[in-house]
């Protein structure tokens, strides 16, 4: 009776147990480890299972785990965090990293990446490979090939010296063998003084492989004559020498004595001395070796040779609204050299001025300069002064020294292309002064022709002048004068320019630059044979160019 009572008292305990396990199991998630630890039920926890503990979660390499065991009497849970396992990895490297690699001598280790910790895993030995060479560099020649054969390269390798990656080098007809074995053959016997030849076969295939040169015998045989090898001349000696009769080379050379009536003349002549305005010339050939002449003749006078002074002499003094001329004299015949231009000099202005209009403001006016020389009228703006009224002409002096443009004065229609450098819209029969007073400050000009001559203010202005403009600063720019429908640049017009047009429109002749803006008369940008027809009127009288300032 007591044992079936303890049978059934054991079953109730385990079944209780059971059911306790079973609700541990289903509240581990939710229950406080606290809670547990004071319910009280016992003093003493009976464990399962020996007191081993559960695993909820297992520890790696980079994360903690849990494990837990359970009273089966209280139900009361002991949980305890599992430290980090570094030999256990969870995110290992598909591939595997080889460090050392192993070599055709040597083994290597292989191991895998874990990605949580970062670290290696699996760390295994690799045995050595006897494939695995690597080469010291680029191809070695093994067996080298031959006129006749195929020669071999492979690589080699660097830790075992095994040659491996062999290739085939195709055979070269121009690599012969020649060996001490092999026959050579004269081909050329020596000289006196000439090397001769021989020539080795090659070992495999019998061609000519190699060559090399004998030495001269330099035993020479002397002509009985002699040979002049330099013919001596008037100023140095001459030489002769005995010839081998082989090999032409000179012996015994000997000096022959220079022979001073023998001259070499030039066939050119020499001019002596340059004839200029008063006294001929003279003019000869010489010879090659010394001084002497021969063939002297005289050349005639030349009557414009002139020798000028360094000196200008002053003919006519330059102002404000007039050039002046200059001339040098020639110190042979004193006779005077070509007039040259002297620039206008500047406007000479009063310190007074009279007021043209003043500002609204009463500080500045629009005032006016009168030359005192000329009678010329320089108009521009005063800044009055604030103690004592007096005018004070501040950033723009007087046009002498600020003007760096040519300027043609309003009331023309004379046109200034500045980006060209053309001076258009001249009109015929005008006198050089009387359009240089078309300019503010044609002082700074001088005036050249077609040719490249100087003109004074007396010639007329023609088409293809060139106005040579220099500023204050010393630069120099060169306009070119364009007159309208004078195309033979004499400043004129008549039937002799209307052809040269007609002839330009009929693709006969060619004009550019300043000589075709004459030529377009008509302003069409066109030059044909309307515009020769305009011209020829105007020669006659009977029409105007209406774009012109004598209208």
């Amino acid at each position: 009776m007591k044992r079936l009572i303890s049978f059934v008292t054991t079953g109730i305990i385990a079944v209780l147990g059971v059911v306790v396990i079973g609700a541990a199991f289903a509240q581990v998630d939710t229950v406080s480890e606290t809670a547990m630890a004071d319910n009280g039920l016992c003093e003493n926890h009976v464990y399962a299972n020996e007191g081993d503990y559960i695993i909820i979660k297992d520890a790696n390499c980079s994360a903690t785990g849990t494990k837990y065991r359970s009273c089966i009497v209280c139900s009361d849970k002991e949980i305890v965090e599992i430290p980090k396992n570094p030999d256990k990895h969870s995110q290992l490297s598909s591939f595997w990293t080889f460090d050392p690699k192993p070599t055709c001598v040597a083994g290597g280790v292989k191991y895998r990446i874990c990605y949580a910790c970062n670290s290696s895993a699996e760390i295994t030995e690799v045995p050595a490979d006897p494939e695995a060479h690597e080469a010291k560099g680029g191809y070695v020649v093994v067996t080298a090939e031959t006129c006749s054969s195929t020669g071999e390269k492979a690589y080699q390798c660097k830790h075992c010296d095994e040659f491996f990656g062999n290739e085939e080098i195709p055979a070269d007809s121009g690599k012969h063998v020649v060996s001490e074995n092999s026959q050579w053959r004269v081909v050329t016997l020596p000289g006196c003084a000439e090397e001769g030849m021989m020539v080795a076969s090659c070992d495999l295939c019998g061609s000519d492989a190699e060559q090399k040169s004998i030495p001269a015998t330099g035993n020479h045989t002397l002509s009985d004559e002699w040979t002049v090898d330099k013919e001596p001349n008037c100023s140095s000696d001459g030489v002769k020498s005995r010839h081998c009769t082989v090999c032409d080379a000179p012996f015994e050379e000997t000096a022959i004595p220079a022979i001073p009536d023998k001259h070499t003349f030039s066939e050119e002549f020499t001019v002596d001395k340059e004839a200029d305005c008063i006294s001929e010339g003279e003019m000869s050939k010489h010879c090659l070796y010394c001084d002497e002449r021969t063939d002297v003749y005289p050349i005639n006078i030349a009557p414009d040779a002139h020798s000028y002074t360094d000196e200008w002499i002053i003919t006519k003094e330059p102002t404000c609204s007039a050039t002046g001329l200059k001339h040098k004299v020639c110190t042979l015949c004193d006779k005077e050299s070509v007039p040259t231009m002297i620039g206008k000099t500047d406007h000479t202005y009063p310190d007074t001025y009279e007021i043209i209009k003043e500002s609204a403001d009463g500080l500045s006016a629009q005032v006016k300069y009168i030359c005192t020389e000329c009678g010329y009228e320089y108009v521009t703006i005063v800044v009055f002064g604030d103690s004592n009224g007096n005018g004070n002409i501040g950033d723009d002096p007087l046009p002498s020294n600020k003007i760096y443009k040519i300027i043609p004065v309003e009331s023309t229609v004379i046109k200034v292309d500045h980006e060209n450098l053309l001076i258009s819209n001249v009109a015929r029969n005008m006198l050089i002064g009387d359009f240089l007073s078309y300019f503010t400050n044609s002082s700074s000009f001088v005036v050249y022709d077609e040719n490249n001559q100087f003109v004074n203010e007396e010639d007329y202005i023609g088409t293809g002048c060139r106005l040579n403009h220099e500023t204050p600063d010393g630069n120099v720019t060169n306009y070119y004068v364009s007159v309208t429908g004078d195309i033979d640049s004499d400043g004129k017009i008549n039937a002799a320019d209307a052809r040269l047009i007609l002839r330009a429109s009929a693709k006969i002749d060619e004009l550019t630059g300043a000589y075709y803006t004459a030529a377009d008369v008509n302003l069409d940008g066109k030059v044909n044979a309307a515009d020769a027809r305009k011209t020829l009127r105007v020669a006659a009288h009977l029409e105007f160019f209406k774009e012109t300032y004598e209208n």
